[in-house]
Order: C-alpha cells, then sequence, then structure tokens
C-alpha cells in the first residue's frame, strides 16, 4: 500500500502578514513587551488512511489496524470511549488522537517547573460500530489534526510502551542484575523498530524489583487437607472470597468432598488479582500437592470468572468443567427483571413460570426433552425478544454443555452441580475471621482453628460408618456386605434406588458395583517421611567448590530462606488507601459481609411481591431529621470497664468483652480470645497445667522454689469441690505474673496484662522458648484485670504496650530474644505516656510527691 501524501492546508481565515521596511533601534527598552506573532494554523488531513478499513468480526483486530495504519501517519490513538452494550446501548468505541483533549489547570504549586503537556484540542475522531452481521465498521468522523505529523514517534508514550513479551524479557533480565543500558539494547537487538526509551525501561524495572520484595500471591494447605485431596479426588469446587484482610486481597478456597459427603478445604490463596496468572500459579501450586503425577482430577465446579474458566483446563488439561447452576439461575432471573420488571404487572407470576420453564431446561435429560423444553421456553416469552436473546447467545450456547443435565450426568459429580459448598466454607471461615482489619497472619491462624474443628468432623463421620450400622440396614440381606465398607451416606443413595431397581429384577448391589469414592472411609496412610536429597546436596556443595565469592553468597542467601523461613526479604502486600467520601451507612467499616450479588441488586429494585405496590406511597426528602437530643449532639459510645484502662489507652482500645466471674474469668478470657467459647476454660488450664510439668525444671529457675511452684501448679487445677457460692477459691484464680509466662509459651502468644497504675502494674509476656512468626504482632492477647475480675480486650494495631516482664530477659531461650525486638518503640511509647499520667494523677492531689519505682 501506497501512503497517501499529507495534505497541508493554511488557514484562509489568517490574514497574511506585511513585511515593513522598519528599522530597529540600537537601544533596549527593557519595559516594553513586544506582542507575540502568531503562526499561520496548520491542519493535516489523514482521512486517506482510513477510508480504505475493512470489516472485522474482533474489535481488537480492528484496532490494531487503526493503529498502524495511525504510525504510518505520523501519530498515535487512544480509546477515547467504548461500550460493551450495556443498558441496551449497542456496542461502539471511539478513538482519538493521543495528544487530544484539553489541559486542565491546576490550583496546587507543581514541585517542577518544567512540566509540560501532550494536550493540543485535536478533532481527530474515529467510530467504530457493531453491526447486524455480527461485524464492525469503521467510519471518520474527522480526519484532521491541527500540527503536522512527526516523521519519528520517539519521545511518544504510547508508542514506546512496552508489549508482554518485552515485558517479560525485562523481568528476566532484571532478576538476572543486566543493567538497563543493556536491556535496552537487547529489545532493540529483538525489535528494531522499537520506539522505548530508557525511562520506561526504568519504570519496567522498578516494578519487577517491588513485586520480587512484596508478597503478590501466597498459598498454603493443612497437611491433613493435603491427605485428603489425594484421597477423594472426584469433584472440587472453587470460588474466591472478599473482605478477609487489610490488604484487599481476594482470597481464592479450593473445596472438596468426602465420602460421607462432608466438605473439606483442599487449600487457600491469596491472589493480588483475580486474573488468569494469579490463577494458573494458585492452581500449578494445588496441583504439586498431589502424590502421583498421573493423578487428574475428574470434575471441576466454577462460577462463570472467565479468568477462572480459562486458567483451569490449562492447569488440569483432562478434566470436566460444570458451571454453577445456582449462579445461572439467578443471574437469568435478574436479567429477566432489568428486561421487563418495571412494566409488568404481573410479574410474580412471570417469575415462578421462568423458574418452572428454565428448571425443566436445566433438567433435561435427552435431547428430545432438552429440544422441547427450549421450544416451550421461547414460546412462553416470546413477547421479550432482548431477554431471549440473552438466554441464548450467553447461557445456552456457549455454556449448555457444562449446565445441563443431559451432558452433566454423562460424568460422576456425585450431586455436585452448584458450588455452594464453597459458598458455605466462605461463611463458615469468615465466623472464625469475624472482621476484615487483620493480616495474612491473622487469617492463617483462624484457617487453622477453623481446620482442626473440620477435620474433627469428618474423621467422626468415618468413624460413624465403620462402627455403627441403622436400623434399616440391620438383617437386610441386600446390605449385607454393604456395611461397614461403604459410608452411611452411600447407603442412604442406595436404599433412595431400591424401589427402582426392582423393576430391573435386581434387588442385590455388589460391592464391586459400587465407585471406590464411597469405599474410602478413612484419611491416607502416613509416608515414612523420608525423602533423599544426598545428590542434590551434593551438587549444591560441587557449586559452592566451583563458583566466585558473589554466586556463593546467592547460594547462602536462597539457603538461609529455607533454613530459616521466618528470615524473608519479602514485605507484607500494599494497604490501599481509603478513598474519599462520606461513610457508607449500615454496615460496619470492619466486617467481613460480603457486597450484594447483581441479582440482589436487582431483586431490590423489583421486589417480587407488589402487594405493596398499592398501598399509597409517599415520596421521600432530603430533609433534616429532627428530634429530641441531648444538648451532646454526638454521645460517646461507653464500653464498660474502660475507667480500669490507662488514660492514654482509652483511644487504642476497639472493645472490651466481659466474660462470667465465678472464679474462673481468666480462663475464660483465654477460651473467648482462642474463639473456643468461655465455657471451654477448663480445656485452658488443662493446656496451661501440661506445660508446666513438662517443662518443670525450666520454671522451677522462674519461681525459686519448689514450694512456689507446687502452688501455682495447684492453682492451675479446677477446685475439686466447689464452695455454696459457685465462686472458686482464690488460689485457683488466674494470677498475673505467675502464670503469664505459662499462658504465653503455651499457646506461643504475646500476652500483654493490662491495667491502671492504682491497681497493679501492666506487663508483656513473651513465650520462654521457640523462634517468633513473620508477623508476632498479630498473636497477641490482652488480658485486663480490674478489681476481682478479668476482661478481654481488643487493641487496635500499632498501639503502645507495657514494658517486657524482667524475668523473661533472665530465662528466655536464645531462639527467643527477638520476640521483642517488633515491640521496642511501642514499649518505649508506654513507658513515657505512664510516666505522663502519673505525674498528672500525684501532682492533683494536696499529698507529697514522692518517686514510685515502676518495677
Amino acid at each position: 500500500m501506497v501512503e497517501p501524501p499529507l495534505e497541508l492546508k493554511p488557514n484562509i481565515d489568517e490574514p497574511a502578514i506585511e513585511q515593513a521596511n522598519v528599522v530597529e533601534p540600537d537601544v533596549e527598552q527593557p519595559n516594553v513587551v513586544e506582542p507575540d506573532v502568531e503562526q499561520p494554523n496548520v491542519v493535516v488531513n489523514t482521512d486517506n488512511y482510513f477510508f480504505q478499513c475493512e470489516k472485522y468480526k474482533v474489535r481488537d483486530e480492528m484496532i490494531e489496524w487503526c493503529c498502524k495504519e495511525a504510525t504510518k501517519a505520523g501519530f498515535t490513538i487512544v480509546i477515547g470511549k467504548s461500550d460493551n452494550s450495556g443498558n441496551r446501548r449497542k456496542p461502539y468505541f471511539l478513538l482519538s488522537c493521543s495528544r487530544g483533549g484539553v489541559y486542565k489547570e491546576k490550583n496546587r504549586i507543581l514541585k517542577k517547573q518544567d512540566t509540560s503537556t501532550k494536550k493540543h484540542m485535536f478533532p481527530f475522531r474515529l467510530r467504530g460500530y457493531f453491526l447486524a452481521s455480527q461485524e464492525w465498521k469503521l467510519s471518520v468522523v474527522c480526519g484532521e489534526h491541527n500540527h503536522e505529523m512527526t516523521k519519528t514517534l520517539e519521545g511518544h508514550t504510547l508508542a514506546g510502551r512496552l508489549k508482554p513479551e518485552e515485558k517479560e524479557c525485562v523481568q528476566e533480565l532484571t532478576r538476572n542484575l543486566v543493567p538497563p543500558k543493556n536491556i535496552l539494547t537487547t529489545l532493540r537487538g529483538i525489535n528494531p523498530d522499537s520506539k522505548t526509551n530508557m525511562k520506561q525501561v526504568y519504570n519496567a524495572r522498578e516494578r519487577t524489583v517491588g513485586e520480587s520484595k512484596t508478597i503478590q500471591d501466597f498459598f498454603w494447605a493443612h497437611p491433613e487437607s493435603v491427605k485428603l485431596f489425594n484421597t477423594f479426588l472426584t469433584v472440587l469446587m472453587m470460588d474466591s472470597t472478599y473482605k478477609t484482610n487489610k490488604y484487599k486481597m481476594p482470597l481464592f478456597e479450593i473445596v472438596g468432598v468426602t465420602s460421607t459427603e462432608n466438605s473439606f478445604n483442599v487449600g487457600f490463596a491469596f491472589i493480588a488479582n483475580e486474573k488468569e496468572d494469579n490463577f494458573i500459579w494458585a492452581l500449578e501450586t494445588c496441583k504439586s500437592l498431589l502424590k502421583s503425577k498421573d493423578t487428574f482430577l475428574k470434575i471441576i465446579v466454577t462460577d462463570r470468572d472467565k479468568s477462572l474458566m480459562n486458567a483451569v483446563p490449562i492447569v488440569f488439561p483432562n478434566y470436566t468443567a460444570l458451571v454453577c447452576r445456582y449462579h445461572v439461575a439467578k443471574n437469568v432471573r435478574a436479567k429477566f427483571k432489568a428486561f421487563c420488571g418495571a412494566k409488568e404487572q404481573n410479574l410474580d407470576q412471570l417469575l415462578n413460570t421462568l423458574t418452572l420453564q428454565w428448571e425443566s431446561i436445566v433438567q433435561s435429560s435427552s435431547e428430545e426433552s432438552y429440544t422441547s423444553a427450549v421450544a416451550e421456553f421461547r414460546k412462553v416469552f416470546d413477547k421479550y425478544p432482548n431477554f431471549l436473546k440473552y438466554v441464548e447467545t450467553t447461557v445456552l450456547d456457549p455454556v449448555k454443555e457444562h449446565l445441563v443435565s443431559l451432558w452433566t450426568n454423562r460424568v460422576m459429580h456425585i450431586g455436585n452441580t452448584t458450588t455452594n459448598r464453597v459458598e458455605s466454607q466462605h461463611g463458615v471461615l469468615k465466623e472464625y475471621v469475624r472482621d476484615c482489619k487483620g493480616n495474612l497472619v491473622r487469617v492463617w491462624d483462624s484457617t487453622d482453628q477453623m481446620l482442626s474443628n473440620q477435620l474433627n468432623k469428618i474423621k467422626t463421620s468415618f468413624g460413624q460408618s465403620t462402627t455403627g450400622v441403622e436400623h434399616h440396614f440391620r438383617n437386610n440381606i441386600l446390605y449385607s456386605k454393604l456395611v461397614y465398607n461403604i459410608s452411611r451416606q452411600a447407603l442412604h443413595f442406595i436404599r433412595g434406588e431400591e424401589d427402582r431397581s426392582r423393576e430391573c429384577g435386581r434387588n442385590r448391589k455388589k460391592l464391586d458395583e459400587i465407585n471406590t469414592h464411597w469405599k474410602r472411609l478413612q484419611i491416607g496412610e502416613d509416608d515414612d517421611g523420608r525423602v533423599d536429597c544426598s545428590k542434590e546436596f551434593n551438587v549444591i556443595q560441587e557449586r559452592l567448590n566451583s563458583s566466585d565469592y558473589a554466586m556463593n553468597l546467592q547460594i547462602r542467601d536462597q539457603l538461609r530462606q529455607i533454613a530459616y523461613p521466618e528470615i524473608t526479604s519479602l514485605t507484607p502486600p500494599v494497604k490501599q488507601l481509603e478513598t474519599k467520601g462520606a461513610k457508607k451507612r449500615g454496615k460496619s467499616a470492619n466486617s467481613s459481609t460480603r457486597e450484594p450479588s447483581y441479582w440482589e441488586h436487582i431483586d431490590a429494585q423489583f421486589p417480587d411481591s407488589q402487594a405493596s405496590q398499592s398501598k399509597l406511597t409517599i415520596p421521600k426528602r432530603k430533609t433534616a431529621r429532627i428530634g429530641n437530643l441531648s444538648p451532646n449532639a454526638i454521645p460517646r459510645r461507653a464500653i464498660k470497664y474502660i475507667e480500669y484502662m490507662p488514660l492514654f489507652m482509652h483511644s487504642y482500645i476497639e472493645e472490651i468483652i466481659d466474660v462470667k466471674g465465678h472464679g474462673h474469668c481468666g480462663f475464660r478470657v483465654i477460651a473467648e480470645y482462642l474463639n473456643k467459647g468461655e465455657d471451654s476454660h477448663v480445656v485452658v488450664r488443662h493446656k496451661l497445667i501440661r506445660e508446666l510439668t513438662m517443662f518443670r525444671k525450666k520454671y522451677l529457675g522462674i519461681y525459686q522454689t519448689e514450694e512456689r511452684l507446687q502452688y501455682i501448679l495447684n492453682g492451675l487445677y479446677p477446685p475439686k469441690v466447689m464452695p455454696k457460692s459457685g465462686i472458686a477459691p482464690v488460689e485457683n484464680w488466674l494470677t498475673f505474673p505467675d502464670m503469664g509466662h505459662i499462658l504465653a509459651t503455651a499457646y506461643n502468644r504475646v500476652v500483654v496484662e493490662l491495667t491502671t497504675h492504682k491497681i497493679g502494674h501492666s506487663e508483656t509476656f513473651f513465650p520462654l522458648r521457640g523462634r517468633p512468626p513473620l508477623d508476632p504482632s498479630s498473636r497477641m492477647m490482652c488480658i485486663c484485670m480490674v478489681p476481682n475480675h478479668f476482661v478481654y480486650v481488643k487493641l487496635k494495631d500499632g498501639c503502645p504496650l507495657p514494658p517486657s516482664c524482667k524475668e523473661w530477659k533472665t530465662h528466655r531461650a536464645p531462639e527467643a530474644e527477638t520476640w521483642e525486638d517488633t515491640f521496642l518503640d511501642r514499649m518505649a511509647e508506654f513507658d513515657e505516656l505512664m510516666k505522663n499520667e502519673k505525674g498528672e494523677t500525684d501532682t492533683s492531689k494536696d499529698v507529697p510527691i514522692v518517686d514510685v519505682d515502676d518495677d
């Protein structure tokens, strides 16, 4: 194709500038400013570059062609506006010049005065239309520019933007410590026409370095869950949930099902974005948990998340995909309301008809029934062509083989055609997480507590199937060889088919006719746990001997990350800043409750029941609400027992949780913190007793005498005989600082004892042994001591903390020395604030001022 010449048109409205014979004076006049002489405007027409555009079936291909033609003309284009057929509009896109638009002056003073703008008010416009023939057509709205075209595009930001393959090249070279100038040379060697400049290379390198130091994706799985995963490989369900952490990272859950119809979590993953690459990484990590590489999953159920649906076949190519029926049905129902809900008077009747018709389509078991059900569906809703088009083009045509029983019943999905199991696990997990302000370690702890209860429930169900027999199957020859060999749930399924099987003349099921999924009634066997790594160690040693000093340092850093996983250069994800604007009413900002789905918004807009519409409704007005207000317009939230906290700590307290008394309040607080319920205080006592008896010699050095140690041990036991008052004796109460060390070490937690200086001393207790986790502040338990009672206090992140106990510094193990390092600044702040508070309290009284020793 021959490039058409550029047409240069002078502005005919501009008057010509006549040359006059004027002799310039030799003397300068500094106070005189000569007027600027306006240059004649130039109009460049580039219509001919785009008139020969053919029709395209894919929008991106047409946009790519336009970009190439613009490059030939000497400019770059961007997508100004676009619409993907939202709100019943036809799809279209609008292309404009990258230098179009108007620069908006900023009121603030810029840090740099040499800034510039690319905006030049270009009138250039291209518009793409989506035709009824399912093709895209391009029209030139305005092909003119008000400046001359450039011969080369160096310096244009869009022209120099890195392509995806170039970004991967920059990342790989950056990890290999290649200098930026060599990276740019490599890019130009790969693509001689590259317009990338050095600044863009530096920007790409900075993103790579930041990603390498910041946690992007994080996967974890319980060892027992891994065994269950290798035992039950029939069906997996996958979905993401939100509002579980302060970094606003989605939590991706993978859920399986056992032979006893119990759900179990295979693994969890925090992912930075719900993109295909993130899902591929999480699924690849999940796949690595399989013992045998020849083992493949059979069924995977997901919702219609395109990124997840594209990632699953890449990792598990031999699987069968199913789409959640529940989500599809809700979306169909919501779309029907959106298309015709406001017009129809008998909406409830239509919705009931829609539910029945849609159920008949989904439950079709033969091609004849499916064809007739679709034909009946079209006949009933023929008055709504847009709705029928949505159902056929968006649902039935692309995913009918993953949705309708005609195709899904060809594989063994054991009744799992929805993602309800994983949705249920979302709700269970959020009962342990409680709010969305915790870090990753806090969610880790919550999942650990949830999984311990989940595994206990699964093992219990296995035991019930292998040790007990229900009366329905007792002394019944039909089930004589099935009882104790398959799960109870499988027996119930067989019983339900018993009547149907009699018609075929078969009254007995053989054990070999039952799928092995129902026969597995125990978690997989433990391996010997030994893996031979001698070959790898020898290769590492040879590499160390043959490498130079710099390479040896890198190898040592890699080995340190394996040997000391708690010491890492990775940083937590960046916490997203709160956006401006008024606070949302209703739910708390800390709530982990999910946001309403699309169909829930539609249901709220078009409620099913129309009876309430007959009532006279008064339109709401934006007016001020007038009531009987007290003089204090904004009353402060009263927190019980907060008067027993230091005054400077009041602003750092989120909540104070009270527990029952009766002499067990201290142990009840610990049980409440562990989410075991305050009535599990006896379990806490036994945990502390076990800690003290197993490490008796270690604690003897703290308590100094055997009598003192035995007195503390006796105090941990519950009273053998409760007094008539129902209150445990004082010697059986929780005491500080004696039991603070035991409590912190037994649960590997930071224990904070908080109270006012009038009642006692505030101290912080650290574990006597063991290395600290990555974020010790996430494992902190605060107990407040009030007169003859203990309460549980929730503190805000980064609050001041009391100084550590002196006995801990003397008797701690060497590996536990770093527990205190994270909190030193917060402890110093607490000391300073406490000194100020004591000085204010003592000087307010008419008593002599004396020095009080905090120790």
